[in-house]
C-alpha cells in the first residue's frame, strides 16, 4: 500500500494489491499492470473532480502542485513509489516501489 495520509477513494483496492506493480490514470479510466500484463479496471471516478483530488493527493505528498505554470511532476513518494502526473491531459502515473 501506498503510504499516502488521505484517502484515495477507489483506487485504494489497487494500491493494497501487492501483486500490482503499476497503476495508470488518465480521461479513459484507470489501468493497472499485475502480473507483467496490463488490465483496464472497472473503477470509475465520480466525475472529473474526484480524479482531479485524488491526483492532486498524490502530488501534494510529494510537496509539489500540478498547475498549468507546472503541468508535469515527476517524484517519489516516502514509501518509494514513483509518480509521474500531468495536468493536460490529466493523467497520473504510479509505479509502486520494487517495480520497475
Amino acid at each position: 500500500m501506498i503510504d499516502l495520509p488521505m484517502n484515495l477513494g477507489p483506487l485504494e483496492a489497487l494500491l493494497a494489491d501487492p501483486a500490482i506493480t503499476a497503476i495508470f490514470i488518465d480521461g479513459q479510466g484507470v489501468r493497472y499492470s499485475k502480473n507483467g500484463l496490463t488490465q483496464a479496471s472497472d473503477i470509475a471516478f465520480e466525475n472529473d473532480a474526484q480524479r482531479w483530488q485524488v491526483i492532486e493527493s498524490i502530488v501534494s505528498a510529494c510537496g509539489q502542485t500540478l498547475t498549468a505554470d507546472h503541468p508535469t511532476i515527476e517524484c517519489t513518494l516516502t514509501d518509494g513509489t514513483r509518480v509521474h502526473a500531468e495536468y493536460a491531459p490529466l493523467s497520473l502515473l504510479l509505479h509502486k516501489r520494487g517495480t520497475e
